[in-house]
Order: structure tokens, then sequence, then C-alpha cells
């Protein structure tokens, strides 16, 4: 049987078939394993953009960190060259404790004013600064604590049950101690058995008083939401019941499970 021409061209077609359909059957594991490539490398991209943010966060903080760091040496600085000088002045050194109280942060604020109630001269300033270093020095210890176990979901449900393991500080007013104090006590005395978290009573300072943020004039709750919302509530309800009347307000503090009740009255 001759060849011609046009059934060599259709053989040569079909080979060239051939080849393209075992070509491509070669290259599908190859366009699997290049998107799974492609996949992973995008995958790697996303990763090593959230570590670039992660590390640019860190850097942030460290930054923010010796900044405070450097405030606080120079304000120290500043504190033991004042009390060093023999012609230093009562009103130097109240300036020099509303200078710490405002502008040093926690940890180093209330240890310099621990320096402070120590050498300063002025009765005054001694009192003013003990009581602030105090209080601040509580405040660190508030922040720098682990936590307690927040209450199960089944036990937020349950209202009696709400305060749980939440940290209770009652605070009473300086500038009206005598009446305050003894409230205070007695809402200290309202625990309830089961409430394991730790109750403190504590005495909130004039100077404390007047600084943003504070200003307390009344007896009010501070709580964090969503939280602590239910059990500030049930708290307020609580001293309610023995005739007094507690305002409820949002902190601005982020401290979880921890409830500041303060009698100003």
């Amino acid at each position: 049987m001759p060849v011609t021409l046009d059934s060599l061209s259709k053989v040569v077609t079909i080979v060239s078939a051939g080849i393209a359909v075992f070509a491509a059957w070669i290259a599908l594991p190859l366009d699997a394993e290049l998107k799974r490539l492609q996949t992973q490398t995008q995958k790697l991209d996303i990763d090593l953009k959230a570590a670039e943010g992660r590390l640019k966060e860190t850097e942030a903080r460290l930054k923010e960190t010796e900044s405070g760091r450097k405030l606080s040496f120079d304000l120290y600085k500043e504190v033991r060259n004042i009390l060093e000088r023999k012609d230093k002045t009562p009103k130097d050194e109240e300036a020099l404790r509303v200078l710490i109280e405002s502008l040093a942060d926690d940890p180093f604020r209330y240890k310099l004013l621990g320096v402070l109630a120590v050498s300063a001269s002025t009765p005054e300033v001694k009192r003013a600064a003990t009581e602030s270093s105090s209080f601040f020095r509580e405040e660190a210890q508030v922040v720098a604590q682990k936590a307690p176990v927040p209450p199960v979901p089944g036990e937020l449900a349950v209202r009696s049950t709400a305060v749980g393991s939440m940290d209770v500080d009652v605070f009473y007013c300086a500038a009206r101690q005598a009446t305050s104090e003894p409230v205070a006590r007695s809402v200290l005395a309202l625990r309830q058995s089961g409430e394991s978290g730790r109750w403190r009573l504590r005495f909130l300072p004039d100077s404390v008083n007047q600084q943003p943020g504070y200003g307390i004039t009344s007896n009010e709750i501070r709580y964090n939401v969503p939280d602590e919302t239910e059990a500030a509530k049930l708290l307020a309800e609580r001293i309610g019941k023995t005739g007094l009347k507690m305002a409820l307000r949002e902190s601005q503090q982020p401290t979880r499970w921890y409830i500041s009740v303060f009698i100003c009255q």
C-alpha cells in the first residue's frame, strides 16, 4: 500500500496529539506542585509580615519603656538635687511632690515619693508623700499581679456568684475620712462565702483624688466591661440594700477581674 502525503499527514497529526496528551499528563503533577509552592510562599509572606509587625510593636514598647525609665531617672536626679539643697523651701518640696505624682510612671512613682517622704523637711509634704507613696505602691501591685482565675460561664449566669474570685478594693476618701472610713469598713464586711478574691480596705489621699481620672466626690463603683459588669451591678445592689446609693462607672484602667468601690460621703 503506497504511502500518500495525506496519510502521512494524518499519522503526524495523531502522533502530535499523542505527544501533547502525554506532555499534559506529565505537566499535571508539576502544576499541582507549583500551586502548592505558590500557596506556601504566600503563607510565608503573610507570616513574615506578621512577624515584622510584632517586631515593630516590640521595638515601640522598648522605646517607650526606655523613655519612661529615662524620665524617672532624670526625675530622681532632680529629687536628689532639690533635697540636697540647703536653701530649699517648703514650696520647693511641695512642687516636687506634685511633679512626681503627675509625671512619673509606676513603679518608679511610689519609690520617688518614698524618697521624698523620708528626706523632706516639711511635715505636710512628708505626710502627703507618705500617703501617695503607699497608694501608688498598692496600685502598682494591682497592675503587676497575676489576674485571678475568672468565673466560668456557668457561674456568670448565676448572679449570686458573679463576684467569684474577683479582687475588690474598697476606698475611703481622705477629705471625709471621719464618715467614709466606717462606711467603707461596713462595705468590706458584705463579702460573702465563696467569694475567693482579695478584698482590701484602702485610703484615697486628697493629692491622688485631685489628679485626672479620679475627682471622686460621692460613692461609686468602677469596673471594666464586659467581664466585670455583672459583678459590679451585683455589688451595687448588695450595698444598696444597706441604704447606700452607688453610681456605676466604667474604668479606663485595664485591670481585669478587679473592681474598685469608692466611699466618699
